[in-house]
């Protein structure tokens, strides 16, 4: 998440207001990143298209009118 936080303050050029907390909140999913690697196998041609800063540019980029 530390990380996450510092590519969204590279991308917008602000630094991010936060602040961590250990209660999860309403409707938070779990996240986790897992071994692609049994998917490749089944289908060899298949690729990923975005990279985690990809997905975090585009949704700057897809919100920044809002969030000014």
């Amino acid at each position: 998440m530390l990380e996450a936080i510092q590519h969204c303050e590279a991308i917008s050029d602000k630094k991010l207001d936060w602040k961590y907390v250990e209660t999860n909140r309403i409707g938070d999913h779990v996240w986790w990143i897992s071994d692609v690697q049994k998917f490749k196998n089944h289908y060899p041609s298949w690729e990923l298209t975005y990279n985690v800063i990809d997905i975090l540019k585009e949704i700057y980029q897809d919100n920044i009118e809002r969030w000014v």
